[in-house]
This record gives structure tokens, C-alpha cells and sequence, in this order.
């Protein structure tokens, strides 16, 4: 028992001694403040020695230089100088300082706006008239037409007589009878009519001579 706690014991000194000897204040101690201001001599005069003998050589990493020429645009002639026909010289030497103030311009671009919508106005204008006449309507059902308005029944109504409402006759357990329509007669001037019910009936006329012999 003894022994292992001897073990422990310098197991816990072995690793505070690392601790110290690789600790975090000693490993990442701040490094003093560099004053980049501060020029080397002896480190520049080595770079300016090695830098000598490139001095007067063409670098391929170089941009060659463009000539002032080739930077500037080429003279050339303007075509309205070339071609004059195709362009029209519009003199203002006419044209007075209150045709050309800001009011001026306003109030004639305002006319020309309001001038253009009655154009517009105007045109779609003939534009419906003349989808108008192609236009097919659908034709209208009128039901009324069709429909047969049943002639109203007179009904007895009731009468006032002397200040007095007369009700309508009404007898109870008697419905009112209902108007039959009238039924096409035949008339029996038809000779062939009359011939048939004479055969029918010849029959009984010969049992009354049977019985009475």
C-alpha cells in the first residue's frame, strides 16, 4: 500500500516539473515591440548590391510603355462634313430668347401631349365603331313568349252590402265542379255508321221470329 502511494507522489512531481519547464508563460511569452520604422543598413546595402544587376535589363514582367500617338483618337473627318445631304442645318438666329425659356417649352410640350390623346381618343373611337358592326350577339330567349298565360276563372268573390261582408255561398263535404271541356260529337247522318249497328243488332230480331213460331 505503502508503495503505491510513493508512486503517485512522484508521479504528480514528474508532471508538475514538465508543467514548469513547458509551460504556457514560458513557451508564448509576447515578443518586444518592433519599430518597422527602423531601416537595416547593412541588410539594404546587401539588396541594393544584388539589385545592381538587373539595372538597365528589360524585365519580362515589364509593360511596354504605349506611344502618346497610339493613346490618342485618330483624326478623323466628320460625316456631316463627308456626307452633307444627308444632314440638315436647322439655323436658331430666328428664334428669340422667349421661345427658347423654360415656360415656353413646358406649355408647348403640354399641347402636344393633350394633342396626342385626342388622337388617341379619336382613333379608338372608329376603332369600336368598326368592331361594332361585326359583332355577333347571341340571341335573347324571351320565355314570355312561350309561355301561355291561362285565362283567369271568374271566382265569387265576396259582397259588401250594408256594411256587411256577404260570403260566397260554400255547402261542407262538397267540392266545386270543375268545368269539363266539350267533347266533339259525331253525327250520325253516316250511312255506313248506321248500316254497322244494323248488323249488329240483326240477331235479336231473329230470336223474336224463332220464339214466336
Amino acid at each position: 500500500m505503502s508503495s503505491y502511494f510513493e508512486r503517485q507522489k512522484s508521479l504528480f512531481n514528474t508532471l508538475k516539473d514538465a508543467e514548469e519547464q513547458y509551460s504556457f508563460s514560458k513557451t508564448n511569452k509576447a515578443s518586444p515591440d518592433t519599430d518597422y520604422g527602423i531601416i537595416d543598413r547593412s541588410a539594404y546595402r546587401k539588396l541594393k548590391n544584388e539589385m545592381k544587376k538587373f539595372v538597365g535589363k528589360e524585365s519580362i514582367f515589364k509593360r511596354p510603355e504605349a506611344k502618346l500617338r497610339n493613346c490618342l483618337r485618330s483624326k478623323t473627318v466628320p460625316d456631316h462634313v463627308k456626307n452633307p445631304d444627308k444632314w440638315v442645318y436647322y439655323s436658331l438666329s430666328d428664334v428669340t430668347a422667349e421661345q427658347m425659356s423654360d415656360a415656353t417649352n413646358t406649355a408647348t410640350a403640354l399641347a402636344l401631349i393633350r394633342e396626342l390623346e385626342e388622337r388617341n381618343i379619336e382613333k379608338h373611337a372608329m376603332d369600336e365603331d368598326s368592331h361594332e358592326s361585326l359583332v355577333f350577339k347571341k340571341p335573347i330567349f324571351k320565355a314570355s313568349k312561350t309561355l301561355k298565360v291561362k285565362p283567369i276563372e271568374d271566382e265569387e268573390k265576396p259582397i259588401v252590402k250594408q256594411n256587411k261582408i256577404i260570403m260566397p255561398e260554400y255547402v261542407v263535404g262538397v267540392s266545386k265542379k270543375k268545368e269539363k271541356k266539350n267533347k266533339v260529337q259525331v253525327s250520325n247522318d253516316n250511312p255506313d255508321r248506321t248500316k254497322k249497328v244494323e248488323l249488329k243488332l240483326n240477331h235479336l230480331t231473329d230470336m223474336d221470329d224463332d220464339c214466336d213460331d
